[in-house]
């Protein structure tokens, strides 16, 4: 009896060990984060509320964008990218077409390991302010 709660000791202690070495990037996946923003007149930018931690080492883990639904119309553009604490851009801008499909952009390496905020501005430069919702991910895998 002994010998066998030996073994399950043993056994547990493996198992622990096993899942505290395992990497917390295997955590990230490709989600469908809902966002709903304001996005204001004359290219102001217009941001989503909760940031989210982006834990990749990994600029070729693309962040994504999919504009299901915007004020300004069916069909129309917004330009997105994603921004750090600051403010300060950590990706390129990416043109999202109302009801195309998800955006895949690869971020800078200043993206990395840390809160990103999906952030947009009319592709126009006019004064209409609108609403824009759908879903993002800061990384995608």
């Amino acid at each position: 009896m002994k010998k066998v709660n030996k073994i399950t000791k043993i056994f547990l202690i493996a198992i622990i060990a096993l899942g505290v070495s395992i990497p917390l990037n295997t955590l990230a996946s490709n989600d469908n984060i809902g966002y709903s923003f304001k996005i204001y007149a004359y290219q102001q930018n217009g941001k989503e509320k909760n940031g989210r931690y982006r834990q990749t080492k990994s600029v070729d883990n693309p962040w994504k964008v999919k504009l299901n639904s915007s004020g300004e119309g069916k069909g129309t553009i917004t330009r997105f990218w994603i921004e750090n604490s600051s403010a300060k851009n950590v990706s390129m801008s990416r043109n999202v077409k109302q009801g195309a499909g998800a955006y895949y952009t690869n971020p800078y390496a200043s993206a990395n390991q840390r809160d990103v905020w999906l952030t947009g501005e009319n592709n126009n430069y006019n004064g209409k302010s609108y609403t824009v919702s759908g879903i993002w991910d800061e990384e995608t895998w």
